[in-house]
C-alpha cells in the first residue's frame, strides 16, 4: 500500500510541475531619436513605436485613418483609457481611444499625415504640459 501511495504522489508531482507556462510577446522595438530644434539649439527625444492600430469600440470610425498619432497613455483595461481620455478632455484636448493587436488601448490626442506635423506637435505639447514628457508617436503600420 505504501508503494502505491508513493507512486501516486509521485504521478501528482509530474503533472502538477509540467504545467505548460505561457511566455510573454516578444516586444515590439522601440526607436527614439533625438531631434535639435533649430530656433533654440535645445534638443528633445522622441520616442516612436510601430503597430497596427484601428479605432476601438465607440470612436470616431476615421480616427484609426492617419499614419502618425501622439500617445499620452497605454491601456490595458478600456474603461481606464476612457478616464484618461475624459482628464484629457477637460485639458481642452480632443482625444480618441485606439486599440492595437495586443489588445492595448492607445489615448492619442493628436493624429496627422506629415510626420514632421505630428514631431513638432508633441514639442508644443512637452512645452505647454510637462506633466506629459513621456509621449510618444505611434506609427500605423500598414
Amino acid at each position: 500500500m505504501k508503494v502505491f501511495n508513493i507512486v501516486f504522489l509521485l504521478m501528482v508531482l509530474i503533472v502538477v510541475g509540467c504545467k505548460t507556462q505561457k511566455i510573454a510577446p516578444k516586444p515590439e522595438p522601440v526607436k527614439s531619436e533625438t531631434v535639435v530644434k533649430p530656433s533654440t539649439g535645445t534638443t528633445q527625444t522622441i520616442t516612436s513605436k510601430e503597430e497596427k492600430v484601428t479605432a476601438a469600440n465607440g470612436e470616431a470610425k476615421d480616427l484609426g485613418s492617419k499614419k502618425f498619432y501622439i500617445i499620452l497613455g497605454s491601456f490595458g483595461v478600456f474603461e481606464n483609457a476612457q478616464k484618461f481620455k475624459k482628464q484629457l478632455m477637460a485639458e481642452d484636448f480632443f482625444p480618441g481611444i485606439l486599440i492595437n493587436e495586443a489588445g492595448l488601448y492607445r489615448v492619442s490626442v493628436n493624429s496627422y499625415d506629415d510626420e514632421a506635423s505630428a514631431r513638432t506637435r508633441v514639442g508644443e505639447i512637452r512645452q505647454k504640459f510637462p506633466q506629459y514628457n513621456d509621449l510618444w508617436l505611434l506609427i500605423k503600420k500598414q
